[in-house]
């Protein structure tokens, strides 16, 4: 089974314009971050950036190039068929669909997730169906051939398409899936760790600094947490408005 990992870029972005090339320490991006930590991972058969065709988004194609970074693009809009198309030129089996604000990005949780799904029976496996892990540390693991039927239908909405996973969280009757709970070590739903307003940024820069490094696990980042709250303070109080957990409080 190939097992790849998939990461939506663009350089859009309402609160936080061109966040996916700027810097968080010394001249390495949030994107390369976000590579360097999905890379991380131990039970992947790659990473693919799938960014879009717009002119807008050449950057983002021009620093995969310069990196040897796999790189797929798309539909701006249709992320839905841009996520699925950059699985089948990667011949995956599955992919594990990330974002390219996931600056925290759980490698050992992936290993996790990705580990439930190779057991077999699951269409889908994931952790952030319900809120119990800090918001940012997150994996989705999503059957390709899955995907690939969602994206011929017809009839989607916007959203859908928009929203890779929507779908088939939202029809649990259809499909099997499988929610992680966070252990009680890691249960902290209250905190923010993914990349939306420059106080998410300028927090990101901060816990680099203070843990020395970018290879740090989330139990060292809440460790931090524990010893240091008033770093954490900038993001606490900032809004989240898309998640799966969001979609499923709005549609119950």
């Amino acid at each position: 089974m190939r097992i790849v990992g998939t990461i939506e870029a663009r350089m859009g972005s309402s609160r936080l314009p061109g966040k996916t090339l700027m810097p968080v320490c010394q001249d390495l991006p949030l994107l390369g971050l976000v590579c360097e930590r999905f890379q991380r991972c131990q039970s992947l058969d790659g990473v693919f950036v799938a960014t879009t065709v717009e002119a807008g988004d050449d950057a983002i194609a021009a620093w995969c190039a310069a990196n040897g970074v796999n790189c797929h693009r798309g539909s701006e809009d249709d992320v839905l068929d841009r996520v699925t198309q950059t699985a089948l030129s990667a011949g995956a089996d599955a992919i594990v669909q990330m974002g390219a604000d996931s600056g925290y990005l759980d490698f050992e949780l992936i290993d996790r997730l990705v580990g439930i799904y190779r057991q077999g029976g699951y269409d889908y496996v994931c952790n952030d169906m319900e809120l119990t892990w800090p918001l940012g540390i997150y994996g989705h693991v999503v059957s390709v051939p899955k995907l690939a039927e969602l994206n011929r239908r017809s009839d989607l909405s916007c959203n859908d398409r928009e929203d890779v996973v929507r779908h088939i969280f939202e029809h649990p009757e259809k499909y099997r899936l499988l929610n992680l709970t966070a252990p009680e070590e890691v249960a902290y739903p209250q905190l923010r760790f993914t990349i939306d307003y420059p106080e998410d940024m300028q927090l990101l820069r901060e816990v680099i600094a203070e843990l020395g490094g970018r290879a740090f696990t989330t139990p060292e980042l809440l460790a931090l947490y524990r010893t240091k709250p008033a770093l954490f303070d900038k993001t606490l109080n900032l809004v989240q408005r898309s998640a799966p957990f969001i979609k499923a409080q709005a549609n119950g």
